[in-house]
């Protein structure tokens, strides 16, 4: 499964090695000399009067005849050519067929008929050369023979003449006579031995298949090239996937989290990217983190009386997949009929676009500016009632934001709300994500499958344990795309692209759109039994509560204390107006009140 994962992934490398090997054999071909060949098989035969039909020439031998240099020389004459001999016998090849008595007589060359003439003017140089060394030998031994004949017949006509000069009965006679038997003799020998060399003719062999005209060249081979430069191109391919497999450390499957990092894994989402929104109850992803949920329930410790838990959710990589998980666990947690909040830091955040491009009168920043508190700037999910979200609003991404208001705002929120999930940024691009650790239930990294590198991973963990956070897992989600986030209205655009604001604060423009009403902002209390434990809210809605008239701007604070105590101040802070005119509610450098 591992590789045929990792085949999965790297395919298009294989496809494209393998295209370039196969694009090199083609060059390979178009580069290559054509080259044509023919055949010549010649059929070799016993030579000399004493010959056995049935006995087997040597061919090994015969083979290296044919390539010798005198063969050679001969077949240069009779192909007319001013190539030397030894450039001759380098394109020629001698084979010989398992259990016959033929060779094969193969020459190249670059024309066809260069290649035919060639191959059989091999062949029949050998037969010549064949059949002349044979005759020489014959006419060698017919010359001795009749030599010797000669020499016999001198001495029988001694022998004859002692014969006719002893006398009748002698000894002398009867030793002639005895010579004269054995000459005889010696005189049948070799006639008999002469007759056959006179009287037979030597066949060296002859050409069974001549040298055909080839109609196409032997080399170069377009298809032994073309397989042979795709196999090798395969063959680099599989390399250099392996290669690039191995040193991509991106996090793909659940078991890279737990082998290489040792990091448990809480849930695994298929890899299917699904749309960024949140999910209903039946789509297979809710089900899944409502899985996550209730393993959250029942692992987490109790809370304090009076207190909600808090989960921080921060993504190991910069992608919405934190907000997209965050979000989904959200709404899986309100399903129970429980009170949630969702904080979110991350300036990016998929959250409004996942609720519908939903639009919020107050955001985070305004609750750091102390303009609103925490529960009013809480925007309504729609179609979830006990869901409700802050949104970061135009946060200034270069100013870092100050956790002491950060954990402010989470521990009003925690008092109302029976679960507390804030969003931020990865850990190490966001600061506020390793300091508000410490202070919250637990903390859940979401890891983005095919984007968030194992590095990343050990990053992040690396400060969340210097701080000692309750890290108690990883969610692996799946790839989501990077355009996903909130929709840019008027309320959501960073401060350089939105109108620029009133600097009046009671003539400040309500935004445009539909107003929430109060029943739709309204915080539902957390209902106590007898025993202080918080109880299911009511399943009919609260009674509207009317808004509570705004409060007096405090009196301007004594100079000359405190200089150096802030309150965090927006992109927005920047051009508001100083004097009696400006908000009173945005405020700047002041001293502590007492």
């Amino acid at each position: 499964m591992t590789y045929l994962d990792w085949l999965r992934r790297r395919w298009w490398i294989l496809v494209l090695a393998a295209l370039l090997g196969a694009g090199a054999g083609l060059l390979v071909t178009q580069l290559q000399t054509r080259t044509y060949t023919s055949t010549t098989s010649l059929l070799v035969r016993q030579l000399g009067p004493d010959a056995n039909p049935t006995a087997k020439v040597n061919l090994d031998t015969e083979a290296q005849v044919v390539r010798s240099l005198v063969v050679a020389e001969r077949a240069r004459a009779l192909i007319k050519t001013d190539i030397p001999a030894e450039e001759l016998v380098r394109t020629l090849t001698v084979s010989v067929p398992p259990n016959s008595q033929v060779l094969q007589v193969t020459y190249s060359a670059g024309t066809p008929e260069a290649a035919q003439a060639g191959s059989h003017s091999f062949a029949q140089a050998y037969l010549d050369l064949r059949l002349a060394t044979a005759t020489k030998a014959m006419e060698g031994e017919t010359s001795a023979i009749e030599q010797q004949i000669a020499d016999v017949q001198k001495q029988l006509a001694t022998v004859a003449g002692r014969i006719a000069a002893a006398p009748a009965n002698s000894a002398d006679r009867a030793r002639a006579e005895a010579d004269r038997s054995v000459l005889t003799n010696q005189l049948a020998t070799l006639n008999s031995r002469l007759s056959p060399l006179v009287t037979s003719s030597l066949n060296p062999g002859e050409i069974i298949s001549d040298a055909p005209l080839p109609k196409k060249p032997s080399s170069p081979n377009q298809t032994l090239n073309l397989a042979s430069g795709m196999g090798a191109g395969l063959l680099f391919g599989i390399v250099l996937a392996l290669v690039i497999d191995r040193l991509d450390t991106r996090v793909r499957r659940g078991r890279d989290i737990a082998g290489r990092l040792g990091l448990p894994v809480l849930l695994e989402l298929p890899a299917r990217a699904p749309s960024m929104t949140v999910l209903p109850p039946g789509h297979h992803l809710a089900r899944e983190l409502g899985r996550l949920r209730n393993v959250l329930l029942s692992t987490l410790p109790e809370p304090q009386p009076g207190r909600g838990r808090q989960l921080l959710l921060t993504g190991a990589s910069a992608g919405p997949a934190a907000g997209f998980v965050a979000g989904n666990l959200a709404a899986a947690f309100a399903r129970t009929g429980q009170q949630v909040a969702v904080v979110t830091t991350k300036a990016n955040s998929p959250l409004a676009a996942m609720l519908g491009g939903v639009k919020a009168r107050h955001t985070l920043a305004d609750v750091l500016r102390r303009d609103v508190s925490a529960l009013a700037a809480l925007t309504p999910a729609p179609g979830l009632g006990q869901l409700r979200v802050l949104l970061p609003g135009d946060l200034d991404a270069e100013a870092e934001l100050p956790v002491a208001g950060l954990l402010e705002v989470l521990a009003e929120l925690a008092g109302r709300f029976d679960h507390v999930l804030i969003e931020t940024a990865p850990p190490t691009v966001a600061v506020e994500a390793q300091a508000l650790a410490p202070h919250v239930d637990a903390v859940i990294l979401v890891v983005e499958r095919g984007r968030t590198r194992s590095s990343e991973i050990t990053a992040a963990l690396r400060q969340f344990e210097q701080v000692d956070a309750p890290v108690l897992g990883a969610v692996l989600a799946p790839r989501l795309s990077e355009g996903s986030g909130p929709d840019v209205t008027a309320e959501s655009r960073p401060a350089t692209l939105r109108p620029r604001p009133n600097p009046v604060f009671n003539n400040r423009q309500p935004p445009a759109g539909p107003q929430p009403n109060v029943e739709s902002t309204m915080i539902l209390p957390r209902m106590k039994d007898q025993g202080g434990k918080p109880v299911p809210p009511a399943t009919k809605a609260a009674a509207p509560v009317p808004r509570p008239a705004p409060k007096p701007a405090p009196p301007a604070p004594p100079q000359g204390r405190n200089p150096g105590a802030t309150v965090y101040r927006s992109s927005q802070d920047v051009n508001r107006p100083t004097g009696p005119n400006r908000n009173p509610l945005a405020l700047d450098a002041v001293e502590d009140r007492e």
